[in-house]
């Protein structure tokens, strides 16, 4: 009964870290199915549904974000994104001893931390909710998040591309919420990063204005598990499973370097008799995107007079999304690994010692628990059952750690062009393919914003997300 009790209690934290793992998880193409075929509603309702929504409450507020633009639940989809903001300042404020408290459960045991990358789209979902509601000053407010964050110097960087792209990003946002001053820094920032910017980013006269449509490609890379096996000898099992926390850790940095050294040979005479095992992590896998390059076109109308105005196409830039949520995920890698391998040696240790204890057992000596010989040694059976079991059910919690904001998009793009004062049809190109954003207003000096999310695969349903003016 007791390795079964454990084995069960330990199946919920396997099932955290996988619900929202790699692809052909249920739960996840759940979600992922009812806003690329055009149900977006249901997605949002889906997030009640505890069998499909995330977990972790940082993560359940991440996924809203995004859906909520979907679903023209826009107050919603900006709480959450303000919820998530606070709720990552906590959660890096209080982050003490996690390594040393993972390497006895699980990665996924613990609270979700998303990376330097994801943290952007935080501020980033937040702006593009609030400005859906015309609520320009809080949309500042957001602004202002993704330029502090974009400004750290002390963490790591993103790919300067999509950091060039994000900054241009949050010129936009300043200068759709009236925000000049702000919106001027933002785009030289991003003129530094980028060999051009796409549109003219002075300010519109008083006969035309700017549209400008973000346009979200495909889903983002995700992490994918992964068996790896590694080697160590006898010195390094005992340090592993007998010593402290930093020496547990220092053991298990030699032994994921030794995985990585082309010049081990497992199979030479000089290692012969060393431990060989799998250890559970993630790699990380490609994103999915369209197969096509996407743009942006706009169809002009008559002006007052009567007479069609001409009509510049809209200039663009691009940026990976799935780069820098690849490149936050392997700076952490060497951690990840170095933790999964303390785990597998006390989980081995914890069997073999098991294995041993059973089976002497029934030996006949004069060490046994009555003093008496032979018979079955009850305590030693205990002994071993208790050990089989701590094996057992640390391999079922063990499960690599799949979480990640899954519905972040693989790659965006920023489309911008100036138009004449008036109404203005405003497609979205794909190769052939041509979808219709409807019509846009161009108000005299200010910028229209627009977003679309172009979904993958066949039979995708794409449709315009919000505008804001």
């Amino acid at each position: 009964m007791l390795p079964l009790l454990l084995a069960s209690s330990g199946c919920a934290a396997a099932n955290a870290a996988w619900r929202a793992g790699p692809a052909g998880i249920a739960a996840e193409w759940a979600i992922r199915d009812h806003l690329v075929y055009g149900r977006p509603t249901q997605a949002w309702d889906a997030m009640r549904d505890k069998q499909l929504a995330p977990t972790d409450v940082l993560l359940r507020h991440m996924y809203r974000g995004v859906i909520a633009l979907h679903a023209g639940e826009y107050e919603a989809g900006s709480k959450s994104m303000d919820r998530a903001w606070a709720l990552v300042e906590d959660r890096f404020t209080k982050r003490v001893s996690t390594a040393a408290y993972s390497i006895v459960t699980s990665d996924a045991t613990l609270p979700y931390l998303p990376g330097t990358t994801e943290h952007l789209f935080i501020p980033y979902y937040g702006a593009l909710n609030w400005l859906a509601r015309n609520e320009l000053d809080e949309t500042a407010v957001e602004a202002r998040r993704l330029a502090l964050l974009l400004q750290n110097e002390e963490g790591p960087r993103v790919p300067s591309a999509l950091e060039g792209t994000l900054r241009y990003v949050t010129g936009v946002l300043f200068e759709a919420a009236g925000e000049r001053q702000d919106a001027i820094v933002a785009y030289r920032n991003a003129a530094a990063l980028l060999e051009t910017l796409p549109g003219d980013t002075t300010f519109a006269p008083a006969d035309s204005g700017d549209v400008v449509v973000l346009l979200e490609d495909g889903f983002v890379g995700r992490p994918q598990p992964q068996a790896l096996g590694v080697y160590m000898n006898g010195d390094e099992l005992v340090a592993l499973t007998t010593g402290d926390d930093d020496a547990r850790l220092a053991a298990a940095e030699v032994v994921r370097r030794r995985r990585f050294d082309s010049s081990f040979d497992p199979r030479s005479p000089a290692h012969v008799g060393w431990l060989t095992y799998e250890v559970n992590w993630a790699s990380f896998g490609e994103g999915t995107r369209s197969a096509y390059a996407v743009g942006a076109r706009a169809s002009p109308t008559a002006t007052d007079s009567g007479h069609p105005p001409t009509v510049t196409g809209f200039q663009s830039i691009s940026a990976d999304v799935t780069s820098g949520v690849g490149a936050d995920f392997e700076r952490g890698q060497g951690a990840r690994l170095t933790r999964a391998i303390a785990r597998a040696a006390v989980r081995y240790a914890a069997m073999r010692a098991a294995d041993q204890a059973i089976s002497s057992a029934t030996k006949d000596d004069d060490d046994d628990d009555d003093g008496k010989k032979g018979g079955i040694k009850w305590g030693r059976v205990l002994l071993g059952v208790g050990l089989g079991a701590l094996s057992v059910g640390s391999t079922v919690i063990d499960q690599p750690d799949l979480r990640a904001w899954q519905l972040l998009p693989d790659r965006i793009t920023v489309a911008r062009a100036r138009l004449p004062v008036g109404d203005h049809p405003v497609e979205i190109t794909r190769g052939d393919e041509v979808v219709s954003l409807g019509t846009v207003t161009v108000r005299p000096g200010r910028v229209a914003v627009l977003t679309h999310r172009w979904w993958p695969g066949p039979g995708a349903t794409r449709t315009r997300v919000a505008a804001a003016r």
